[in-house]
């Protein structure tokens, strides 16, 4: 059945594309720009100047150019006239923050006006909002002024006082905060510890190099020296002013619970009784050509008025760039479902166009850049005003490449031999680079990442040939569930891959870019609610925002980089598929005559891999599954993990733990490398440590106040860490150097918390916090200090957890006391030393 029954095109009230003609009065041009010498005469004696020996540009804005010296002579009609202004690293010297073909900063929305002597370049900001026949306007327009950010003296104005002459050379060839080729300090870069460049400009260095003008947009390029850090940096920058259509996109609003991009709007109203904010979502301009339009009404396919374009970039490697292309034009089978084919297209940068800049704001460009960054990115540029998105970018890091490799290594080995080699062929990367690009493709399309997706998959379906080869690893690919880890060796014929566009993409589409036949976006509301309310009881069609462990990861079924609805399960499949990848590595890596560097960095990866599967089940323990209900859905916010998955979760962590050293560390592999491997100790005790975490008794205290009868309450939690952890003790076993490690940071982690350490851990922060090494592809570790539901300093749950925490210290010194001359002479000394240092604790 077609998608589009019961949705009508809003044909009269689809926005018509303003026509040059109505912009400008007459026709500036042609689309490419041109450049003469411009030798009639006028009257003004100082145009006539400015005209003289310059090449002159027509477009938009027409443009002088003498030397370096940069004129405008804007139209008198396009003052007032809201336009995006952008700054692109066209080339850096320096691509330690900001790389050629990135934008630093977001495009500024921008108009010019004049008075008698100058002409005043305004920031505007459209956030607020307000019916202008309101008496409300009057107030906003008063506390809402348009700031100036630049004022330009008038030199002139043309024969006909059409239009004004201004000198801009300064502007484009300084240093603006504004247009910068830095990124800014922000409080986040704080917090992660980033230290961004920063330059002084040297202008007599610095110089304007190129210009263009067009109908409706103009670019100037230029270079910009500093010094950094005592070292020279130059950038060469391209500016682009693009003029917006007097009428804004009709925008969409947005939902929570389906994941696009959103923007923000304040509106300013007395209809309702409170500041109206409003989330539209970011999309592109997607319609039918006004020929096409009962066409489109009776169910044919057709091609929208614009498409989206994608150029890609000729340095991609021809081997590399036609899966690019694939990855890109897999989105056209989500548009086909809402009646449009060929809305998006890709195409090879036009070599023969000698009009044609990839740092031109009109074309999006898939783009190669050449660091070490092991990365992909796609950002979108936006009209602030309606969310539309003017222009977007895909950023292929080279490194990218090997992320890609190591990643289908530890994943996939132990049933796909094509990823057992130093270089894959071209398919096998290849097939990578399709999802790769299809991911980014979707931000580029306004969807945000929906790492709830593949929670809907049975772990057990992803070892079926049928089902994997339907459904693929998870029903989104803006998912981040990369290869299937799940798939055991002899699991013939299973797909390995992420399907080429899943349900939830093509519905999201649907969602987002479907013309529905209404008067505004909010006679648009019931419609999307319907829409959505269709598929909220198919978990295929859910929507689980990504977690990040700098604020708060609390729901197991929106993970990043994980599979199938059961963690325990999944990763249970994954650790067994890891201790017969690292049985094989020297075998599968060997190579007469190179150094172990490749062993060498892909045991690193199956560690790093084996820290994923553990951090999944982590957040297990004091979890809550999020959703976002509205009125009338019936459901609830937040549902705590029950107490049986929590103690399941608990005691695969410990099995796991426990096990670890003995299939990983193998002496015949790692005397191949460098001395000694601390980290597999440290992380074991870093997990441990982690179990006593106050975010997760906090949790546990909410639910316990909430409902008693069923809850996992944090005595229970810890009485079984403390078994789990102390086990061994309490079996009177010996212990081996692991499990004394792991002891250790149990008991470290009890005293720190009671605001007390060790000696020699004065000042230390909790273990909790420790090796933060980038373990997944959103680069932040997911071990943290788990943040809890309700605040923990100075409440109840502060207490609560201050309790138990005393209380296990207690049962610990005392099984101390008990055991401290039983076992081997190492397992004697350990709980000596344990049994001395909470001594102390307890006499202080």
């Amino acid at each position: 059945m077609n998608v589009r029954t019961g949705i009508l095109i809003f044909a009269g009230l689809l926005l018509a594309k303003t026509s040059e003609a109505q912009l400008f009065g007459k026709k500036l041009g042609e689309l490419s720009p041109v450049t003469t010498k411009q030798d009639s005469a006028v009257s003004a004696s100082n145009y006539a100047d400015i005209l003289k020996d310059a090449e002159v540009h027509e477009g938009m804005f027409k443009i002088f150019k003498k030397k370096q010296k940069v004129y405008f002579e804007i139209p008198q009609c396009l003052l007032d006239k809201e336009m995006l202004l952008s700054s692109r690293v066209t080339a850096t010297s320096n691509n330690t923050d900001v790389s050629g073909g990135e934008m630093p900063l977001h495009p500024l929305l921008v108009k010019f006006t004049r008075d008698d002597e100058q002409v005043y370049l305004h920031r505007l900001s459209p956030l607020n909002q307000c019916d202008p026949m309101s008496p409300i306007y009057q107030s906003l327009q008063r506390n809402n002024v348009e700031p100036i950010m630049e004022a330009f003296k008038i030199v002139c104005e043309n024969a006909d006082s059409t239009g004004i002459v201004i000198d801009v050379s300064f502007f484009f060839c300084s240093d603006q905060k504004e247009l910068s080729p830095f990124k800014p300090r922000t409080p986040l870069s704080f917090i992660l510890g980033e230290n961004p460049l920063e330059g002084s400009f040297s202008s007599d260095k610095s110089t304007i190099l190129e210009v263009k003008s067009f109908p409706l947009n103009l670019n100037i390029k230029s270079r910009l020296v500093y010094t950094v850090d005592d070292y020279p940096f130059t950038a060469i920058m391209t500016r682009s002013i693009i003029l917006l259509p007097d009428e804004p996109m009709r925008p969409r609003i947005s939902d929570v619970r389906i994941g696009y991009f959103p923007l923000r709007k304040h509106i300013y109203t007395e209809k309702v009784d409170e500041l109206k904010k409003v989330d539209y979502i970011q999309r592109w301009r997607i319609e039918p050509k006004d020929e096409d339009v009962e066409r489109y009404r009776n169910g044919e396919l057709v091609e929208p008025k614009k498409p989206i374009v994608w150029y890609i970039d000729p340095a991609i490697p021809e081997r590399w760039r036609k899966y690019i292309k694939l990855g890109v034009e897999d989105w056209q089978a989500a548009f086909e479902e809402i009646g449009f084919k060929n809305a998006i297209v890709a195409k090879d940068y036009p070599v023969d166009d000698p009009n044609f800049d990839p740092d031109d704001i009109r074309y999006s460009c898939y783009r190669y850049i050449t660091t070490e960054t092991a990365n992909s990115m796609g950002p979108a540029w936006i009209d602030p005003r309606s969310g539309e998105i003017i222009q977007a970018d895909v950023l292929f890091y080279h490194n990218v490449i090997k992320l890609l490799h190591n990643w289908q290594f530890v994943q996939l080995a132990q049933v796909d031999p094509k990823v057992r080699t130093k270089v894959f062929d071209e398919e096998t990367m290849g097939r990578a680079l399709r999802y790769v690009a299809a991911h980014e493709i979707g931000h580029t399309l306004g969807l945000m990442h929906n790492m709830g997706a593949s929670y809907a998959y049975p772990v057990d379906s992803l070892r079926s040939v049928t089902f994997t080869r339907k459904y693929g690893t998870t029903p989104s690919i803006m998912d981040y569930a990369r290869f299937n880890y799940v798939a055991q060796p002899g699991d013939e014929g299973v797909n390995l891959l992420p399907p080429l566009l899943g349900v939830y993409d093509k519905y999201a589409i649907k969602w987002g870019y479907a013309p529905i036949a209404v008067e505004s976006p909010e006679a648009e509301r019931p419609i999307l609610n319907q829409w959505i309310q269709e598929k909220q009881d198919d978990p295929m069609y859910h929507y689980g925002p990504q977690q990040f462990s700098l604020f708060s990861i609390v729901d197991p079924s929106a993970l990043s980089e994980s599979l199938g609805n059961d963690c325990m399960k999944a990763n249970r499949y994954g650790i067994e598929n890891l201790k017969y990848i690292t049985s094989h590595l020297l075998e599968w890596t060997y190579d007469e005559g190179e150094t172990f560097e490749k062993p060498e960095e892909l045991y690193r990866e199956i560690f790093g891999q084996y820290r994923r599967y553990i951090e999944h089940i982590l957040v297990y323990l004091g979890g809550v599954y999020l959703d976002a209900p509205v009125m009338g859905d019936q459901k609830k916010a937040y549902k705590f993990v029950s107490k049986e998955k929590q103690q399941e979760a608990l005691a695969f962590i410990l099995e796991q733990l426990r096990a670890f050293p003995d299939w990983y560390c193998q002496p015949e592999i790692e005397r191949n490398f460098s001395f000694g491997n601390t980290k597999v100790a440290e992380y074991m005790g870093l997990v441990v440590g982690s179990l006593t975490s106050s975010g997760i008794l906090s949790n546990l205290s909410v639910w316990e106040k909430q409902d008693g009868k069923d809850a996992y309450t944090p005595v229970e939690y810890m009485d079984d860490v403390y078994n789990l952890v102390m086990e061994p003790t309490l079996k009177r076993q010996d212990l081996n150097h692991y499990e004394r490690v792991m002891q250790y940071n149990y008991i470290l982690s009890l005293m720190m918390a009671e605001g007390k350490g060790i000696t020699g851990e004065k000042g230390r922060r909790s273990l909790v916090e420790g090796d933060h090494a980038d373990i997944c592809s959103c680069s932040t570790s997911h071990l943290h200090e788990r943040m809890a539901m309700s605040p923990v300093d100075g409440s109840d749950t502060r207490i609560v957890a201050n309790a138990v925490y005393h209380y296990e210290l207690e049962k610990v010194y005392k099984l101390l006391k008990r055991v401290m001359n039983s076992g081997d002479r190492d397992t004697r000394a350990h709980y000596r030393n344990l049994y001395f240092e909470v001594s102390k604790f307890f006499e202080n």
